[in-house]
């Protein structure tokens, strides 16, 4: 009887340590938001280009938040449901790196496969 326990606590654990490798950068996407908010003007047309240095900035310091492939996977998912739900213009947000020069390790654009990445 207390090896089965012993063998279950240790596949509970197992479990709880993969779902939490898994989930362990879940804040991306809140924090993402955050950073990218100093764009939307530019990124919904409200106001011309070029995007202003606090909007570059924000985006750079995404783009430093992006360091494993499972987190490029997740900021993706997140930056084209904000884009689908705040009106971003695709071809806005196609120019956002060029005009802010930074280099963005995934196209962006609106048929982007997230789960590709």
């Amino acid at each position: 009887m207390e090896k089965k326990t012993i063998l279950m606590a240790s596949g509970l654990m197992m479990i709880m340590l993969i779902l939490s490798a898994t989930t362990a950068r879940a804040d991306l996407c809140p924090i993402a938001v955050k950073y990218l908010l100093p764009c939307m003007a530019f990124l919904t047309g409200s106001s011309p280009p070029p995007p202003g240095a606090g909007c570059c900035q924000g985006a750079r310091d995404v783009l430093n938040m992006a360091t494993t492939s499972a987190d490029r996977k997740a900021l993706c998912f997140c930056l084209k449901n904000l884009a689908s739900q705040a009106g971003v213009l695709a071809d806005r947000a196609e120019q956002l790196p060029d005009l802010c020069k930074i280099k963005v390790p995934v196209p962006i654009k609106p048929d982007v496969d997230c789960n590709k990445l």
